[in-house]
């Protein structure tokens, strides 16, 4: 499809002057970023091009998009912005006082573990405080820890200081609290993930000599989904641009800015950009993903934000209430079964398959009865993941993780002291270079079935040359040893089997992982590795054959033919949390993100009554989402 007179308008506008571009689901956003990276890249001889996006898969897609443009490697930079903060760090962290060997936890049960440790060297006896028996006690304290761990990233991404936090929480040290915990992650070697952008923006602003590296090599700057951005963010692309760079576009919806939990506001695009750089302003409103239907649908939750284009398809929506949740299962099952055997249809392109349909839900919970439902009618079916790693399940497995965080980091006690649980041995004293060949001498001596194989694995790892790690070679020998170790016994437990299956399939999921940072060209060493790890550089994007269930955080940015919106019911979709004005119109936007994923066709359905966990049945109202789009 070739562009439109608006797209093209855009595209074309001329490359020294900064650009806003507010564009509507389905109206080629994306394409128009990506053929603007083109045109910028084919209109000046030697300038570089920072295409900022807010998915590593998007800028995957991006760079697919693009890989038939001349010099694109060398010229184009495309990347999250955490990404790119990253290099900025890997490269001058040392400027203001970060590790070289720098590493990153982005687990939180692993910041929490470093705040409490920070209370504990402060003199907190914060052990005492959580050693109680009451259940419902304990749980409001956990959430008391919790809600300082919240305060610390929104300092972060707020980019507060000493000042900002005192007016926001007068009588509290909460200042002080704060920098313990940053002097805690700090003494042990690493950063947390809200800290990449801070350290990378403090960088920028602090040493002058350092951003005129960049700005000498880019001197474009494009950024995608610019309603998400949260202060942090911005700050940091201001910071990057300083008085020198003046092409830079920002491209966004404020239709669906759903990540306000994070910080995250339309203001960034919609006023701060426009004050800071005076843009050149544009509009796309016209929806070329989806039908009529869909379109009309999107146009009453937020109206005149879509404009039907001529040769759109009719398309269909459909609005159903059912008793129970399980009978709302029960009919999107059964419904699926006969698109399925309707095979073809003239407004679907191809054969009608279940790779070209979704379902949506609010939250990952809505799934549960359908799950059953679906395996009831023999629907193969898989629950869409963010881009972050899920930890380990077995001990191998954990083993394996942990020991490769010491390898790199020694003075990770966090890590250390989850591998010496696992491992049933005691902590060393300290945490050095010697520590993972002390923890293999205690395994040895110590009474578990899998010693062996254990101490062995921490041997392996403890010898890995961390700028050319060779983990292929590690992968192919323990895979060997579980061969043998099966084949050895002659015949093992049920137990044992499923254990020793689970664990080659999580070793071959870490090869997987370490053959996709390869393939990518994301470095060689052990760090460069653990780092993309983190930053979900190298997540496995391939989506599993069968029906897709999402979130609708999870499904933003993709588009499938027929969507089905599930549980539509005041309280799950808009959430019981969301009370003031400025929640319900995020939980709004959500609806919006959720009806503009169909590209074709979209059923929407809500229960009447549904199960409490204590097993109460409550009647629900329907969404007031459903209400206007019935209306």
């Amino acid at each position: 499809m070739n562009l439109s007179k608006a797209q093209c308008q855009i595209v074309e506008a001329p490359i020294d002057k900064p650009i806003q571009v507010l564009a509507s689901a389905g109206s080629g956003k994306t394409r128009v970023l990506t053929e603007r990276v083109r045109h910028i890249l084919e209109k000046t001889k030697k300038d570089g091009v920072i295409a900022l996006t807010f998915t590593n898969k998007a800028a995957e897609e991006m760079g697919a998009r693009l890989a038939d443009c001349d010099q694109v490697e060398d010229r184009a930079w495309i990347a999250t912005i955490h990404s790119v903060a990253q290099r900025i760090l890997e490269k001058y962290g040392h400027t203001v006082g970060l590790p070289a060997e720098l590493h990153i936890y982005d687990r939180d049960k692993d910041r929490m573990e470093v705040f409490m440790q920070s209370l504990r060297d402060d003199g907190v006896d914060i052990d005492e405080y959580l050693n109680i028996p009451d259940s419902k006690e304990l749980k409001s304290r956990e959430k008391n820890l919790q809600a300082y761990m919240d305060i610390f990233s929104k300092i972060k991404r707020e980019l507060l200081s000493e000042q900002d936090v005192s007016e926001q929480y007068p009588d509290s040290n909460i200042w002080k609290i704060f920098q313990d915990y940053q002097s805690s992650l700090l003494n042990s070697g690493g950063i947390d993930y809200d800290d990449i952008l801070v350290y990378a923006h403090r960088i920028l602003l602090t040493h002058e000599w350092i951003a005129k590296i960049y700005r000498s090599q880019y001197k474009h700057i494009c950024v995608d989904e610019a309603q998400d951005l949260n202060k942090a963010q911005y700050e940091f692309i201001k910071a990057l641009c300083g008085d020198v760079i003046r092409s830079i576009l920002m491209v966004g919806d404020p239709n669906q800015m759903i990540y306000g939990f994070n910080g995250s506001s339309k203001e960034y695009l919609c006023t701060y950009f426009v004050d800071d750089f005076s843009p050149q302003q544009f509009e796309l409103k016209e929806n070329y993903r989806s039908t009529k239907g869909v379109i009309r649908v999107a146009n009453k939750l937020k109206p005149d934000s879509q404009t039907e284009i001529e040769y759109a398809l009719e398309g269909g929506v459909n609005v159903s209430g059912f008793d129970t949740e399980e009978d709302e299962a029960t009919s999107i099952a059964l419904n699926i079964k006969y698109l399925l055997g309707m095979k073809s249809h003239d407004e679907i392109e191809g054969e009608i398959s279940l790779s070209k349909m979704v379902v949506i839900g609010r939250n990952r919970f809505v799934f549960s009865k359908l799950e059953n439902s679906l395996r009831e009618n023999g629907i193969p079916y898989s629950l869409r993941k963010g881009e972050r790693q899920l930890e380990p399940s077995t001990k191998f497995g954990k083993v394996l993780d942990y020991a490769l965080r010491i390898k790199l980091n020694p003075k990770d006690w966090v890590d250390g002291k989850k591998l010496c649980q696992v491992l049933n041995t005691h902590e060393p004293e300290s945490w050095t270079l010697s520590a993972l060949s002390n923890i293999a001498k205690q395994v040895s001596l110590g009474g578990d079935e899998n010693a062996e194989l254990l101490e062995k694995l921490l041997v392996s790892i403890d010898g890995l040359d961390i700028e050319n790690p060779k983990l292929p070679k590690l992968v192919k020998e323990f895979n060997n040893y579980f061969t043998s170790l099966v084949e050895s016994q002659g015949g093992i437990s049920d137990d044992k089997a499923e254990d020793v299956k689970l664990s080659i399939e999580e070793l071959n999921e870490f090869n997987s992982a370490w053959t996709r940072f390869k393939r990518k060209g994301l470095g060689d060493s052990l760090l460069a590795f653990r780092n993309a790890l983190a930053l979900g550089q190298i997540s496995d994007s391939n989506v599993e054959d069968g029906l897709t269930l999402s979130t609708v955080h999870t499904m933003k940015g993709l588009e499938k033919d027929i969507v089905f919106l599930i549980g539509m019911c005041e309280g799950v979709f808009p959430d019981y949390r969301a009370k003031t004005t400025k929640e319900l119109d995020e939980e709004r936007n959500n609806a919006f993100v959720a009806v503009t994923r169909a590209k074709r066709w979209l059923y929407v359905s809500y229960p009447k009554q549904r199960m409490m966990p204590w097993g109460d049945r409550k009647f629900q109202r329907k969404s007031r989402f459903v209400t206007e789009i019935e209306s």
